[in-house]
């Protein structure tokens, strides 16, 4: 495929030698670091973080993503009943800021629905989990009922590598599990242990999670694209902002390295300083 993509931007672009090396570079580098996954916002995430991680520059990044939604476009023009569906991410001061949303529409979005039936519940219950627990949409999927202590207030959650963390389970994404587990019971006409199912009772896929939020946020009006790993990056920074120190927020999130947390930080230091601009007499 990748063979194709060279062609069409040697011959059908006509861009410079130099230039397609550089792109075909880019792309081979980032499908290798996916291996063979499907391309979605949370595998770009990780690896502009792992770029951040090896010091590389804005330029190199803002190459990468320019590189990519070039693939892209060309993907889903040749592809068009698969399409890939990404959001574009702007890369700003050699950063990488990840997208977040306040807590008044996190409420938006969980508020949205009820739990007056199996679906409505679910979602419901989805999306607090998400900000809640900040988990990653892998991690969501493979919850089973047996991973929760209702009795403790805890979450044993399996992340990358198979490694488990536990997180604290809190008041108001308890009572939301505590209904959905009641009307998923009445659904269920067999025992199941992954907690979030499908209206046709089977284990919810990445994509599944992903639609629910999308669908959301459009519902409710917010104009930001949004999706699962935006909830977990809201969570993570206002964490922070709250005074949850790093060494916490970085086993809460499951992160392998303190450096990866700590992009976050530079989050946290810009919502000083527009409340310091905002705030203080002398800004």
């Amino acid at each position: 495929m990748l063979e194709d993509y060279k062609s069409y931007i040697t011959y059908t672009k006509g861009l410079s030698e130099n230039t397609v090396k550089g792109y075909i570079s880019d792309i081979n580098k980032f499908l290798d670091f996916i291996k063979e996954k499907n391309i979605n916002n949370d595998l770009v995430d990780d690896y502009l973080i792992d770029l951040n991680k090896k010091k590389s520059s804005q330029k190199t990044k803002q190459r990468f993503m320019s590189s990519l939604i070039q693939y892209i476009n060309w993907y889903n023009e040749k592809y068009a009943n698969n399409k890939i569906d990404i959001d574009r991410v702007d890369i700003k001061s050699g950063v990488y800021l990840p997208d977040t949303i306040q807590i008044e529409e996190i409420n938006k979005l969980i508020d949205y629905y009820n739990h007056d039936n199996f679906l409505e519940s679910r979602n419901k219950t989805l999306i607090d989990f998400l900000y809640s627990t900040a988990c990653r949409v892998s991690e969501v999927c493979t919850v089973k009922l047996s991973d929760i202590d209702f009795d403790d207030d805890f979450i044993i959650v399996t992340g990358k590598g198979s490694k488990q963390r536990i997180i604290p389970l809190g008041t108001e994404l308890k009572l939301n599990l505590l209904d959905y587990i009641n009307i998923r019971k009445k659904y269920l006409d067999k025992d199941l242990n992954t907690l979030f199912l499908t209206k046709n009772k089977n284990s919810m896929e990445r994509t599944s999670v992903f639609r629910v939020v999308k669908n959301t946020a459009v519902n409710v009006g917010l104009k930001h694209s949004i999706h699962p790993h935006t909830l977990r990056h809201s969570a993570a920074t206002q964490m922070l902002e709250a005074g949850c120190d790093l060494r916490t927020l970085q086993e809460f999130l499951g992160h392998s390295s303190v450096s990866t947390t700590q992009i976050y930080t530079k989050l946290t230091k810009e919502f000083i300083s527009e409340v310091f601009q905002e705030s203080h007499p002398r800004a």
